[in-house]
Order: C-alpha cells, then sequence, then structure tokens
C-alpha cells in the first residue's frame, strides 16, 4: 500500500512548521536527541510497559537509522535549493514547488512511520488507550473551550506575536511595512480555527473507535488510512477548508518573499545555507 500525506490534512501545515523549527540553533544535537525525545513522550503518553518500551525503541531505532540514511542527504539538497531561491523574491509557483518538496519528504517518512506505529498499537492495553484518549479528548476540549471563551483581539494579538517571533528567527528584524502581512496571516489563523477545532473533534472520534477494534484484522489498514489520509475519510467535508489554506500560505509566503529587504534576505539566505551544510555534514558522520 502507497501512502500519499495530502496537502488537505491540517496536520501537515503544523509538521512542515516543525520540519522548519527543527533545524535551529543547535541542528546536530537535537537531530541525535530525537529517538530519545521521542520514546519519553510516548511512554509518558502511555505508560509503555518494559516488553513495549524494548519494541518501542527497536522502531524508533530502525525509524532514525533509515532517515539519516535516506532523509539527511535530501534536506542538505533541498535547503542548499532553497537558500539560492530565496536571494531573489519568489513566485507563488516557486514557493509551491519548493512545499511539495517538504510534502514529499513528509510523505516518504510517513510510509516509514505508520507501520512501526502500528504494530506498537496493536500492542496497547485497554488501560493504556484508555487513558491517552482520555487525555486527548480532555485537551481536545480546553482547545476549544479557549477559543469560544476568549476575546478575539486577544487571540489575533497571540497569532500576531507567534508569527512576528518566528519571522524574527528566520529573517531578523520585522519591518514596520511588513506588519500588514502578519495582521493578515492572524485574520486566516483565527477564521480557519473553528472548522480546524470540529476536524480535530472528528479525528479524535474516529481513532477513538478505531483503538477499540485493535485486535482486528483490518485494524492495521484502518490505522495506516486515518493517519495518512485523515479528512478524507470524514466526507471530505474538511478539504475545502484546508485547500484554502495550503493557497493562502503559498500566496502569503510569496507575498512576504517580495516584501524582504536586502538584510533580511541575506539572513534567511545565512540560516538556510548553515542548515544545508549541517544537514550534509551529519550525513557524514
Amino acid at each position: 500500500m502507497t501512502t500519499t500525506l495530502s496537502w488537505r490534512h491540517p496536520r501537515t501545515w503544523s509538521l512542515l512548521l516543525i520540519s522548519l523549527l527543527l533545524v535551529g540553533c543547535s541542528t546536530r544535537f537535537i537531530y541525535y536527541w530525537l529517538d530519545t525525545a521521542i520514546a519519553w513522550q510516548l511512554d509518558e503518553y502511555f505508560s509503555l510497559s518494559a516488553s513495549q518500551k524494548g519494541l518501542l525503541n527497536q522502531e524508533v531505532n530502525g525509524l532514525m537509522a533509515w532517515h539519516r540514511q535516506h532523509e539527511l542527504p535530501r534536506y542538505a539538497s533541498d535547503l542548499d535549493t532553497l537558500a539560492k531561491a530565496v536571494a531573489s523574491p519568489m513566485s507563488p509557483a516557486q514557493i509551491s514547488t519548493n512545499l511539495d518538496a517538504v510534502q514529499q519528504s513528509l510523505t516518504r517518512t510517513l510510509e516509514n512511520t505508520i507501520p512501526r506505529a502500528v504494530r506498537l498499537a496493536s500492542t496497547l492495553s485497554e488501560q493504556q488507550v484508555a487513558r491517552f484518549m482520555g487525555d486527548r479528548i480532555k485537551r481536545q476540549q480546553e482547545r476549544q473551550q479557549a477559543f469560544s471563551q476568549e476575546p478575539k483581539a486577544k487571540q489575533l494579538a497571540e497569532f500576531r506575536d507567534k508569527m512576528n517571533t518566528r519571522l524574527e528567527f528566520w529573517i531578523g528584524e520585522v519591518k514596520p511595512a511588513q506588519a500588514p502581512l502578519i495582521a493578515q496571516w492572524a485574520e486566516w489563523q483565527y477564521e480557519l480555527m473553528p472548522p480546524w477545532l470540529e476536524f480535530q473533534e472528528a479525528w479524535t472520534m474516529e481513532l477513538d473507535q478505531l483503538m477499540k477494534q485493535r485486535q482486528s484484522p483490518d485494524f492495521a489498514q484502518a490505522l495506516t488510512a486515518l493517519l495518512a489520509e485523515g479528512d478524507g475519510l470524514m466526507d471530505g467535508r474538511f478539504t475545502g477548508y484546508t485547500e484554502q489554506s495550503r493557497q493562502r500560505t503559498i500566496n502569503w509566503l510569496s507575498a512576504m518573499s517580495q516584501s524582504l529587504d536586502i538584510s533580511q534576505r541575506a539572513h534567511l539566505y545565512s540560516l538556510l545555507k548553515g542548515y544545508a551544510k549541517d544537514f550534509h555534514d551529519m550525513t557524514r558522520s
């Protein structure tokens, strides 16, 4: 079965952000610590038994070994290509092409990860599943409550602050002329929050029902489909929102690229070239 990571899946944009922010100030340290971080996080979620921890370590080590061999060289090449592209203003078509390269990388990683996740999920007890799902449902309810109760102005301010922080890292000082773009991004985030929360609730309910059928012969195929296709399984009623989000993001990134001055462009170029070198060096270590 070939897994396709759809751009329609709202989590895709979160994964893109994680992928970008991962290559931070201590790239090599963070990357080589990932296997431990993944194991710690999953153990916290499920309180794994000794045998489950052994299986988890085996799967995570296998995933990381594959990723180092097959994906890091691609990261180095893609980041080097992107660094050259950002030296000049980028069109929406150029942005789309570079985001597609990230999608392809995420798809390959997902294809390698999902079978491992399925094998681990099949070993979970009723108590472990109940603990995990209870925590997820609680957090989902808290997010929904926070969105419904917080004033719009406060949420927009928080979205703007987060984007300003990200931009300061990637392009240096944010200029006043770029404030309208940041405000536009914040408005979009607020507008799309209700369908995103609705999707998260529907997806969580699907997962809850599926995890109760872990011993079913169809469990592996069903979980793979849920993890890989996401909103495509729920009558497609969320796909319009996420396709809209993708196109808006492409146009926004192109507009931001057009707005960069020489110092901002140089800052971004230097960061990307540095990360490309980091990943290239890591492929040889």
